[in-house]
């Protein structure tokens, strides 16, 4: 589904600041397969997930996704495979605009749009039993403002919005690194839930070592812009908490 070939990355090259973010990265990952990435600031797990979506493009190697060569496509052409979860649950949404017309919105990332939303009644129902499927209760409130619900909630119904068009892989920059620890667990759940009933590819940068361990189907690790551990199956399954934390030193 992802595969990246000898992906380097370099930024402010030539300068005293020179920091070499992707060291010759090769990495697949299957469809379907849930990775989950971990390392120290500066390792280049966000720099990672940015080649992957698009906006920052690689200095050298190739990335292709469902086998079509995407290595120099911007972000926006890499929508119709991909959805995005930001650490910040106000980036990818309008505030002022409703639940109801933000969902509506994001039907139609893959699609032009016209100067109208539009929401008619049978996508209102659409939206509600998707809602629903985050047992919130947010179905009720559709025609609220997406600014005026709490992180959490922000956060959910965006998870919910990532699958309202074709979408077949999930990125996730730290998406419970804003929330409160209620909020992370719940968010973490429904992003799991998500990811398992749609069959989808995904891809999760998180500094929390025990999401690492719980979700996920494969784990890497990252020190200096490359990948220096690669755990999967039964290894991932019986890593300890411990031995993940010594990794950092």
């Amino acid at each position: 589904m992802i595969d990246l070939q000898n992906i380097n990355k370099t930024y402010n090259k030539g300068l005293a600041t020179e920091t070499v973010a992707l060291n010759n990265i090769t990495l697949n990952i299957a469809a379907g397969e849930f990775v989950v990435v971990v390392g120290s600031n500066g390792s280049g797990k966000s720099t990672l997930l940015n080649c992957i979506a698009g906006n920052s493009l690689p200095d050298s190697g190739n990335i292709t996704i469902d086998n079509n060569e995407v290595t120099q496509l911007p972000e926006y052409k890499r929508s119709i495979y991909i959805s995005r979860i930001f650490q910040n649950p106000a980036l990818g949404t309008a505030p002022e605009l409703s639940i109801l017309e933000n969902f509506r919105l994001a039907s139609l990332r893959t699609k032009k749009k016209g100067l109208s939303i539009g929401t008619s009644k049978p996508f209102e129902n659409i939206v509600k039993e998707k809602i629903s499927f985050l047992k919130m209760g947010l179905e009720n409130s559709i025609s609220k403002p997406m600014g005026s619900l709490s992180g959490g909630q922000r956060q959910a119904l965006t998870l919910v919005m990532g699958i309202m068009d074709d979408c077949k892989i999930m990125l996730l920059d730290e998406p419970t690194a804003a929330l409160d620890p209620r909020s992370s667990i719940l968010v973490m759940q429904k992003a799991n839930d998500i990811i398992a009933t749609h069959q989808l590819t995904a891809l999760l940068v998180t500094h929390h070592l025990k999401d690492a361990l719980q979700y996920g189907s494969r784990l890497l690790m990252m020190k200096e812009g490359v990948i220096t551990k690669d755990y999967s199956g039964g290894e991932k399954q019986n890593l300890k908490l411990e031995e993940l934390a010594m990794l950092f030193d």
